[in-house]
């Protein structure tokens, strides 16, 4: 065990607490469209009880809201609860049920929901294959799982671009080699399949754009939770030196305007009944 990494910063409330107004602000209409595709491979019917695990600001829960009789959203940031909350009182949803807690310890009884969601949550979870077996578990017979995941970031130019400046100010930060969990979709398939799914990942792509760097550059800056992490952690006049430099950095790769195109892994998860 004890050669086991740390937790990851971002498989804690804090970060996602800090990070839920930029988050809700800046990527939830792009989000929207692969919690689209998500819940086009699982096809929620108008009868049926859903649960969105890692739920953050309701991305898929809202649109799930319209499919399904009830959904549950859980997730373990208060901050992206009260995200959450806001939107459906603006909304007027009445019909999800909102939870403070852990995706790995589900406060649900067994086979209780037809569908159940991950979108970019369970990837982070210390223990994944409790993350994967939790949602099999309070799924019936027959139910359908949709997880996600970001394909290996060096596949998103400016992205990649804001971790090599933020790796080059900051060397002794272990930001890796942009390999995210559950970013080999063989690996993918076989940590759901172990949790006893009937297993088919996809590929979905969809891009972002920005009419320049500095205004996608300021969408990095409150949306991306490892930078507001720091922000958080550092002195604001520190901080505030790394971000003029991390953007000095970008714009020696990039001007104009950017187009991101984000590619990401949806794994439809059946459980046999």
């Amino acid at each position: 065990m004890g050669n086991q990494p740390p937790p990851s910063p971002l498989a804690t409330p804090l970060a996602w607490d800090l990070v839920a107004p930029g988050y809700a602000e800046e990527v939830v209409g792009h989000f929207t469209l692969y919690s689209a595709d998500a819940l086009e491979m699982a096809r929620p019917q108008a009868d049926e009880r859903v649960l969105d695990v890692a739920a953050g600001p309701g991305t898929l829960s809202l649109q799930a809201a319209a499919l399904a009789r009830e959904v549950v959203a859980i997730d373990f940031s208060a901050k992206m609860l009260a995200e959450l909350r806001a939107r459906m009182n603006a909304r007027g949803v009445e019909n999800v049920a909102v939870h403070e807690g852990d995706g790995q310890a589900l406060p649900f009884d067994d086979a209780s929901f037809d569908a159940a969601f991950s979108m970019f949550g369970l990837m982070f979870f210390p223990d994944r294959a409790k993350g994967f077996s939790e949602l099999y578990r309070v799924l019936r017979p027959g139910g359908r799982a949709v997880v996600s995941s970001w394909q290996p970031m060096p596949g998103v130019p400016f992205f990649w671009a804001v971790i090599e400046a933020l790796s080059a100010e900051l060397p002794n930060l272990p930001l890796g080699d942009g390999k995210g969990p559950l970013c080999d979709p063989e690996v993918f398939k076989q940590e759901m399949s172990a949790a006893g799914f009937e297993v088919v990942v996809e590929e979905r792509v969809h891009g972002n754009q920005w009419p320049n760097v500095d205004v996608c550059w300021a969408s990095v800056r409150k949306s991306f939770a490892p930078l507001v992490l720091l922000e958080h952690k550092m002195p604001k006049a520190d901080f505030e030196q790394l971000a003029a430099n991390i953007r000095r950095r970008i714009g020696e790769k990039f001007s104009g305007a950017v187009d991101v195109q984000m590619a990401a892994w949806l794994g439809l998860g059946r459980k046999p009944g």
